[in-house]
C-alpha cells in the first residue's frame, strides 16, 4: 500500500471518507439504527480516490505548499 505522502488531496479525502463510513456504519449496527442508502458513500469515495489518480497521472501540479522562492531586496 502507498504511503499517505505519496497522495494528492483527493486521494486522501476519500480514503478518511471510506474510514469514516465504515465507523459511521459499525456504530449504527451497535444502536440499532438504519440509514437507507448508505451503502452508496463507497462508490461515491472510489470515485473521488479515481479522479484523484486521473488528475495525479495526467495533470502535473506542485502539491507542496512548502515550497518558498527567494526574493531580492533591491
Amino acid at each position: 500500500m502507498k504511503d499517505f505522502k505519496d497522495f494528492n488531496a483527493f486521494q486522501t479525502l476519500a480514503v478518511f471518507g471510506i474510514i469514516f463510513s465504515i465507523i459511521v456504519q459499525v456504530i449504527l449496527l451497535l444502536i440499532n439504527k438504519h440509514v437507507d442508502n448508505i451503502w452508496a458513500l463507497y462508490p461515491t469515495w472510489i470515485t473521488v480516490f479515481i479522479f484523484g489518480t486521473v488528475i495525479k497521472r495526467y495533470i502535473k501540479y506542485d502539491d507542496d505548499h512548502t515550497h518558498h522562492h527567494e526574493h531580492d531586496n533591491i
